[in-house]
């Protein structure tokens, strides 16, 4: 992964946008409703996002009551989210290396940001950081892209004719059920649970013709999540993993 373009990449849109926050409501309930069941989080507990960005996903784990950190290497990211932080706190880190003590936390998170590593190697690196930090007992959840997406392969995989690189750094892929899997178990995490999820609803795409067409879109994750076709082809894989005690 080239470290400086993601920086780059980042503090840029920062700079010009501000919040990273492209999910929608809807998008935002679904995931925590599935860190609640799948995590059990329980009041005091210390959370971290791991590549939280500007905060939109960690600021949606407030109701839980846990002690929060995000951490994120943009800069420019973590500054606007210690401006609008509300008890949680946010730091400047490389989530291959995070300098954090050995088991210091007991539920670690990233928010779509596994796929921004984009071999086996990279990933190996990040999850057994995580996994060295947690705490015995402690949870991981994740959530990225989804290689068997039909969305996310006509607009994100290089293959497809209406692949589009606005709003995307060129440190991202689509990232398999079967490869996640492998990875996390290999880094330490038993058991683990992956499911693929719809009702995955964006408030924000780069792209006029992306733009244009993000009302259906929309409706398209809304019919998916109550489809029998959700776990295999859901936008996003949602992952969750254990440290046993």
């Amino acid at each position: 992964m080239d470290v400086r373009r993601e920086v780059e990449f980042f503090d840029h849109f920062a700079a010009e946008h501000g919040e990273y926050d492209v999910l929608g409501e809807g998008a935002y309930r679904r995931l925590t409703d599935l860190f609640n069941r799948w995590v059990r989080p329980r009041a005091g507990e210390r959370c971290i996002d791991l590549g939280c960005g500007t905060g939109a996903f960690t600021a949606s784990l407030r109701g839980f009551d846990l002690a929060l950190t995000g951490m994120d290497i943009s800069p420019m990211s973590v500054a606007l989210a210690n401006r609008s932080a509300q008890g949680e706190r946010y730091i400047v880190g490389d989530i291959t290396f995070t300098g954090l003590p050995d088991r210091s936390q007991d539920i670690i998170v990233y928010s779509g940001v596994l796929h921004h590593f984009t071999t086996r190697t990279d990933r190996a690196r990040v999850l057994t950081e995580g996994f060295r930090i947690l705490a015995p007992g402690g949870r991981l959840f994740s959530y990225d892209p989804n290689a068997h997406s039909p969305s996310m392969w006509l607009y994100r995989d290089p293959r497809s004719p209406f692949f589009s690189d606005q709003g995307k750094t060129e440190n991202e892929v689509l990232l398999r059920r079967d490869e996640l899997s492998a990875e996390l178990r290999a880094a330490g995490f038993d058991p683990v649970r992956i499911r693929g999820i719809g009702g995955i609803t964006f408030r924000f795409v780069a792209g006029t013709a992306a733009r244009l067409l993000l009302t259906i879109y929309n409706l398209y994750e809304h019919a998916l999540r109550f489809s029998p076709f959700e776990d295999r082809l859901g936008t996003f894989l949602v992952c969750v993993g254990e440290k046993r005690g």
